[in-house]
């Protein structure tokens, strides 16, 4: 048999592209998308955002382009490609077929859906035309999210110095103004959300014996641990704690998985560890809220929508004993319902848009009064718009992909399919109560799920020889 020369590569196989990718390329790939990183959630930056969101396209095109021949095996399933190409399919199908408003349904695709899936496919080129440089890209984005949570706390100690009290209910970097209340709070706490997803995903790789993603020890994941659980108490968001507590038992029982017979002992440890830190934190938060004290009495009233109709004319029911109901526990249960009517009445959904509850609520009920209105869950808005359907499809995306990590995690022990089981789990936990199935939100998870899924792809197809 003639032997081949060792200059010349098997065209048949994937050359390694640490090989042909220049330093110049990795370089600015890294700088473009970790400053997209940090633009994303920051307000009144659309035009930044989107500049940086072209110039990602760019450098994916010319990176497939030039060196995407050469890229490392590694396919992702086949049914995330087909879930989101049928989502998309349908969407249009709706828009053309029934939707109240096409225009704007047309427009919201383009605007919101199509930039999603881009910013899905430009994490998944990343981890492809990055091959030397995942784990640094990956601790680069984790220094981003932990510059929000530090910068958080830092400003609040400020103004505490200054004022002599915190400000609670506070967005940080991501206010419009750095010192007023009541604002960007929430956008803050998905960013701290992130942050301990990614250090609870390092405690399950050091306890799975794995190497470390972001090369912390348990000394600085438990010190960056506190100025997280600061800045959540900065930004009172009870959601934020309830997602919190849930990846903190995904967590756990993940422990529990990996942890070999003759270490079990030394695991139960760790879990009662994080059970007490955990378990402090939300019992303080809890008891210190005073809307989660009046939320079961809320209940029958808000979900008595045909005779308590504040939630559709404005205004806010009472108390039999006279004292108004906290106006977040009201509307997000009056809202739900009537997102689930809304849902029955057009099974098919009105047309695929940020404010599909508002312009469904209004087909019922004749009026304008909901208008550009969302129902503060993102699945509730998604299912108003695309109807059950599209809801199927979606979740068909992100369960999925979280079965699919965990299978593979559980399996082979891949380093990323950690961390994008804390993230899919917590952003889909939080989709159910948030409305953050739109704008950057929905893209910046799009971006990591698509970066780590492609990545936990490439490193088992390295270790098992097939997708």
């Amino acid at each position: 048999m003639q032997r081949q020369h060792p200059s010349i590569a098997d065209p048949t196989q994937p050359m390694p592209i640490h090989s042909t990718t220049p330093p110049l390329f990795a370089t600015s790939g890294l700088v473009l998308l970790t400053a997209l990183m940090f633009v994303w959630p920051i307000q009144h930056t659309i035009a930044l955002r989107y500049f940086l969101l072209g110039l990602a396209l760019i450098w994916s095109f010319f990176g497939w382009s030039l060196y995407g021949r050469g890229r490392q095996g590694g396919k992702l399933p086949a049914f995330i490609w087909w879930t989101l190409g049928l989502l998309t399919v349908w969407m249009y199908i709706g828009a053309f077929g029934w939707a109240l408003d096409p225009a704007k349904t047309l427009h919201q695709i383009a605007s919101q859906w199509l930039v999603t899936l881009l910013c899905f496919g430009i994490g998944a080129s990343a981890a492809y035309l990055l091959p030397d440089q995942r784990h640094l890209l990956l601790r680069l984005l984790f220094a981003v999210l932990a510059v929000n949570v530090w910068a958080l706390v830092l400003l609040d100690v400020w103004y505490w110095i200054q004022h002599g009290h915190f400000l609670r209910r506070y967005g940080g970097l991501e206010s419009i103004d750095l010192f007023v209340n009541n604002n960007a709070m929430d956008k803050a706490n998905y960013l701290t959300n992130m942050y301990f997803a990614f250090l609870l995903a390092e405690i399950v790789l050091r306890r799975a014996g794995r190497k470390s993603l972001l090369g912390l020890g348990y000394a600085p994941i438990a010190i960056l641990f506190v100025i997280g659980f600061m800045a959540s108490w900065i930004e009172d968001m009870r959601n934020g704690t309830v997602a919190f507590g849930l990846m903190v038992l995904l967590t756990l029982a993940l422990l529990i998985a990996v942890a070999p017979p003759q270490r079990r002992r030394r695991e139960a440890v760790v879990v009662l560890l994080l059970l007490a830190f955990g378990g402090v934190f939300m019992g303080y938060m809890i008891s210190h809220q005073p809307r989660w004290r009046s939320l079961v009495e809320t209940f029958p009233i808000a979900l008595d929508t045909q005779h308590n109709r504040e939630w559709l004319t404005g205004g806010l029911p009472k108390f039999p004993n006279g004292v108004t109901v906290d106006q977040s526990n009201y509307q997000r249960i009056a809202w739900a319902k009537e997102a689930v009517h809304v849902l029955m009445v057009f099974p098919f959904g009105v047309g695929f848009q940020n404010q599909a509850f508002g312009y469904g609520v209004d087909a019922i009920y004749h009026t304008d009064a909901q208008r550009g209105n969302h129902s503060h869950s993102g699945l509730l808005d998604l299912a108003d718009g695309t109807g059950l359907p599209g809801l199927i499809l979606w979740l068909g995306f992100v369960l999925g992909v979280w079965f699919w990590a965990l299978g593979t995690f559980r399996e082979q022990r891949i380093a990323p399919a950690a961390p994008l089981l804390l993230l899919v789990f917590d952003f889909t936990a939080r989709s159910a109560v948030d409305s953050i199935l739109a704008d950057h939100m929905w893209q910046q998870f799009m971006f990591l799920a698509g970066f780590l899924a492609t990545w936990t792809a490439v490193e088992r197809r390295r270790i098992t020889g097939h997708d």
